[in-house]
């Protein structure tokens, strides 16, 4: 299944419209399945929309309608006839004889269901089927029960359905007691289903969708089997509380986050002499207790380090094949997912940061080394376990040596650390120069912009081959990933267009490169993302 979380009904709303007009653009005669009830009202004004700007031909499209009431008058104004003549085929150019609609006043229920499910072969299938989901899970009228029905069928409707169906009736007695649906089996055989699900009341029901279970009391869950779902819904019926973890050398992070946006944050000093089980205590308590107090089911720790089937092994911080997410889950009694570090930072700013809407982005982390983590298809790409280590790739054969014990790796000449030993050697080797001035009580990531900003030759000497360095990097980078964006991140990306400009003019391939904007909270909400 794949997920569309949108910021508002009317974005879901749009989301979904656009996604049947694609649908009837790449096949004009498509069978489309429509859905009735509340939910779905929006994509047919946005259809409508779209056929009054000329943007839309439904004339060759067959309709099917999932259900409909029984017994109910076909010209009621409660009934799902009236409903879809109102919200959709009064408004755009739908043939009249391609719409197919279950009769509630048929003579004979089940002759009718017959009579449908023939009309759907006949038409080849369904291509594109439109789905709302109950709060109890139901699809179309498919109701929570011990056993389902396959084919189109005359059901008993829950007392949940005629509470929630209730409100567009002037009083609860005057709701139907059944209808007509199509069954589970012809539902399934559509080859492909958008599932739409808005509001509060809609969560539990989404949440069962994202569940390791299948089963009957929750019909929907069916569609965990079918090879083409997708869920598009909004923050209310979505969101959840989940707690992301970013583990570093001198705290750990720690943050309760609902609907991309941390609504809470800890912080853990990591003091010298802290070992493994003391930091792994402290991280559980403040985690059990944010747990019982926003009900989250769900933790993500970023670590630096390794991450592989012996667990999280990282120098700075003393673990060595520790079964980190393990250990914290047996503890708290919910799903806790390890991953490194960069990896989350990168999945948070593309969730919600500057890499919004990327779905193929590479993060470059500028600090004493050089970080990264990959974004391929909106999800991380780790590989057998630890893609990403890009400052390691090779720039200058036979180079200075590195920490990992090569020659030459790029985190040694585009690194802050690399820029910090570049600006101490040229203002050691020109101690008349504005930068050696600068430089005096000591040098950091800030000291060359400062003596650039002064107008020193020297200071833009040494970042001209900084950047010279940071670019040749990157083209390879690009080369083997493609990606659509790339962002630079780390204390150093605070001087913004002073490095995105000159960085992207030197690059020899032309991908928007950009600052990353969540800085500390990256890696919590990445991680909380997991």
């Amino acid at each position: 299944m794949k997920l569309i979380v949108c910021e508002s009904y009317e974005k879901m709303s749009e989301k979904a419209a656009e996604m049947i007009r694609e649908q009837v653009l790449k096949k004009p005669d498509s069978v489309i399945g429509f859905a009735t009830g509340s939910t779905p009202v929006g994509i047919y004004n946005r259809l409508a929309d779209m056929y009054d700007k000329s943007e839309l031909d439904m004339s060759g499209i067959t309709s099917f309608n999932l259900d409909e009431y029984y017994p109910i008058s076909n010209d009621s104004d409660k009934s799902y006839h009236y409903f879809m003549e109102q919200n959709l085929f009064s408004r755009v150019n739908i043939s009249r004889d391609k719409i197919n609609m279950l009769s509630g006043e048929a003579e004979d229920p089940l002759e009718e269901c017959r009579r449908y499910e023939k009309r759907i072969e006949e038409a080849g299938g369904i291509d594109l089927q439109i789905l709302g989901i109950g709060r109890n899970g139901h699809i179309g009228f498919n109701e929570p029960d011990k056993d389902l029905e396959a084919n189109t069928h005359l059901t008993e409707l829950s007392s949940d359905t005629i509470e929630a169906n209730s409100r567009f009736f002037e009083n609860k007695s005057l709701v139907p007691t059944h209808a007509l649906t199509m069954g589970i089996s012809t539902i399934f055989r559509s080859k492909k289903i958008i599932l739409l699900a808005n509001g509060r009341s809609k969560l539990n029901a989404i949440r069962e969708l994202f569940s390791d279970h299948i089963t009957t009391e929750s019909p929907a869950t069916m569609l965990k089997l079918h090879h083409d779902v997708t869920i598009i819904c909004d923050y209310e019926a979505y969101s959840e509380t989940s707690i992301g973890i970013d583990i570093g050398g001198m705290s750990v992070k720690i943050g309760a986050v609902e609907n991309f946006k941390i609504i809470e944050k800890r912080i853990i000093d990591v003091v010298p002499g802290m070992t493994e089980k003391e930091l792994i205590g402290a991280m559980t308590a403040v985690c059990a207790d944010m747990k019982e107090r926003y009900k989250a089911n769900k933790i993500g720790i970023g670590v630096p380090g390794i991450i592989d089937e012996n667990g999280v092994t990282s120098a700075n911080l003393l673990f060595k094949q520790c079964k980190l997410d393990e250990i914290m889950s047996k503890a708290l009694g919910v799903s806790v997912k390890a991953e490194n570090d960069a990896n989350c930072a990168a999945l948070g700013e593309q969730a919600a940061g500057a890499g919004k809407g990327a779905a193929n982005m590479l993060m470059v982390t500028l600090g004493t080394g050089i970080g990264g983590g990959i974004i391929i298809n909106g999800r991380i790409y780790s590989g057998k376990g630890n893609a990403g280590e890009i400052g390691h790739i090779g720039i200058v054969p036979e180079g200075k040596p590195c920490g990992c014990g090569k020659r030459g790796c790029w985190e040694r000449y585009a690194s802050v650390s690399a820029l910090i030993e570049m600006t101490e050697q040229a203002a050691e080797e020109c101690p008349d120069s504005i930068l050696a001035e600068t430089a005096w009580n000591g040098v950091n990531g800030k000291t060359l912009f400062k003596a650039m900003d002064m107008g020193c030759d020297t200071a833009k000497h040494v970042f001209d081959e900084y950047i010279g360095y940071l670019a040749y990097g990157l083209d390879i980078l690009v080369s083997v990933l493609d990606p659509e964006l790339i962002l630079i991140a780390g204390g150093i990306s605070r001087e913004n267009e002073k490095i995105i400009k000159p960085l992207s003019e030197r690059m020899s391939v032309t991908v928007p490169v950009k600052t990353a904007e969540l800085r500390g909270d990256a890696g919590i909400l990445g991680a909380a993302l997991l």
